[in-house]
């Protein structure tokens, strides 16, 4: 069997649980994953969820989309997360790089509908193409160097860790423009001469993610399929809705995978008569789980609405963002006992579940920066990424 399907193996009565009346309430998505065939692959799974109406949840209906909203989103990154983690941390890049262009395209009402409508026509899914080597603290900094020519760039540079790599069609980018201190945003067709997979990512978790390494030597990239340009390492309104969907889907990414391994919990001391302390347990993960929830749906709605905005609303997405960090571990501290040996078993759902959501801490912002970021914007000073700094 393979991890997809065995991390899509839910058992009948988990959705009637009690503990999921807390945990599902608030969480309202129509896209649901449908279960993941026996001996697919990870590439192959990631392609049948796009497929079935996952690609296009976040671009407008006027251009073909489902006209999700960030909440919608997030409740079906959680619906995924809590049936395959790999599949559902590979489609959050996809889902974070399309919902932060749809905002883009609300904020600016340029011709980025164009891309947007390509993306719902076609249902191309869109790798998130950030993270460099060296795991640079400083998310913002880009070592990829993009060259300008008649017709738009020339684009060198090493990208990695980056799902979605060999099953997506185009790559989002960040590089730096030569000679300037300017950056630019782009979608590269993964199939541009010169773009070429290298490598996969030898992890111990999330292995169904189709992560690997992307390498650009010297790929022509065409102006048209720029969408932002700005001062480089500059905090602009791009960054502060990019910050904030990213926290909102991988909160609630996480917030599905977790939920999955108290399933598995509860699963284990149900019908077995005397609860216990792990009474006590149980309902300690469940309301970590239950504040969880609340803040990712509360942060999306007050975005939405315009109730916080601008530096706040960032200082809010990166307090979310540490914050789940903290509930992974709280979580996994209240279950461990509960559960025992299964998290160490090879084969057993639960300890495949464990190795997953220890990905967590290793997305960025890095973890040295978050509570950094919170208390410069709540002391009055400006918020910086760069440790250095």
């Amino acid at each position: 069997m393979t991890t997809a399907a065995m991390d899509g193996a839910r058992h009948p009565g988990d959705d009637e649980a009690p503990h999921r009346v807390l945990l599902d309430a608030g969480w309202s998505t129509a896209w649901r994953p449908a279960p993941a065939r026996e001996g697919t692959t990870g590439a192959e799974r990631v392609r049948e969820l796009a497929a079935g109406g996952y690609a296009a949840l976040p671009v407008p209906e006027e251009f073909g989309g489902a006209g999700a909203s960030l909440a919608e989103v997030a409740a079906a990154q959680r619906a995924l997360g809590t049936a395959d983690p790999s599949a559902a941390v590979a489609l959050n890049m996809h889902a974070f790089t399309v919902g932060l262009m749809a905002d883009y395209w609300q904020r600016h009402r340029d011709t980025s509908w164009m891309l947007l409508e390509g993306i719902a026509r076609t249902g191309a899914l869109v790798a998130s193409a950030f993270a460099e080597p060296g795991g640079s603290p400083n998310f913002m900094s880009s070592r990829s160097e993009a060259v300008p020519t008649t017709k738009g760039y020339r684009v060198t540079g090493t990208k990695y860790p980056c799902s979605l790599a060999t099953t997506a069609t185009l790559v989002c980018l960040t590089a730096r423009v030569a000679g300037t201190d300017e950056t630019i945003l782009a979608l590269c067709p993964r199939s541009s001469p010169g773009l070429t997979v290298e490598g996969e990512w030898p992890s111990l978790g999330m292995t169904g993610s189709d992560t690997a390494r992307l390498v650009l030597r010297d790929v022509e990239l065409d102006d048209r399929l720029v969408f932002h340009r700005g001062p480089a390492d500059v905090i602009d309104d791009n960054v502060v809705s990019g910050m904030v969907w990213f926290a909102v889907l991988l909160s609630a990414t996480y917030h599905g995978v977790l939920g999955a391994l108290l399933d598995e919990a509860y699963r284990q001391v149900t019908g077995a008569g005397a609860y216990g302390p792990r009474t006590a347990l149980l309902g300690r993960a469940t309301r970590e789980l239950l504040t969880l929830g609340g803040a990712c749906r509360q942060l999306a709605a007050d975005v939405t609405s315009g109730a916080i905005a601008g530096r706040a609303a960032l200082a809010a997405a990166v307090g979310l963002r540490a914050s789940l960090s903290d509930t992974r571990d709280r979580v996994l501290g209240a279950v461990t006992p509960v559960i025992g040996s299964r998290l160490y078993g090879r084969g057993q759902r639960a300890a495949h579940l464990l190795v997953d959501s220890l990905a967590v801490h290793h997305h960025p912002p890095s973890l040295l920066t978050c509570d950094e970021a919170v208390g410069a914007f709540c002391t009055g000073r400006e918020i910086s990424f760069d440790p250095a700094g």
